[in-house]
């Protein structure tokens, strides 16, 4: 009888930390949104995107392919991205004159990235 009841609160506590681990691994990540959503886009690569590292008169943007893309399209549209996005958050700021460069660009297998910076002039 005993067995039973050890293998039940096993598993119980096995649940219990594994939804725990669930939650906090999500709590932990960046927060990235969806740039077709937030900006009524319709991109082909469904771009995701963060913002990094906002200070008075600089941030960083990363953006990346929500979905596998082939060719140069995945770049020409995640820069698009990247420069809607500083427009937007550059007015929201209140900035009237801003610069936007990108700083890296990289590919893991089909994924691409760019991160932007945009600083304030």
């Amino acid at each position: 009888m005993k067995t039973p009841n050890r293998l039940r609160w096993t598993l119980l506590l096995l649940s219990i930390n594994a939804g725990l681990m669930v939650l906090f691994s999500g709590c932990a990540s960046p927060e990235r949104h969806s740039f077709n959503s937030d900006y009524n886009e319709t991109l082909p690569v469904q771009p995701m995107y963060s913002l990094h590292d906002q200070t008075a008169n600089r941030f960083l943007i990363t953006v990346n392919q929500g979905r596998p893309s082939t060719g140069a399209e995945r770049v020409i549209n995640l820069k698009v991205a990247a420069t809607t996005i500083a427009k937007a958050e550059c007015q929201r700021l209140g900035w009237e004159k801003w610069d936007l460069n990108y700083i890296q660009e990289r590919n893991q297998g089909w994924m691409h990235i760019v991160i932007a910076e945009v600083t304030r002039k």
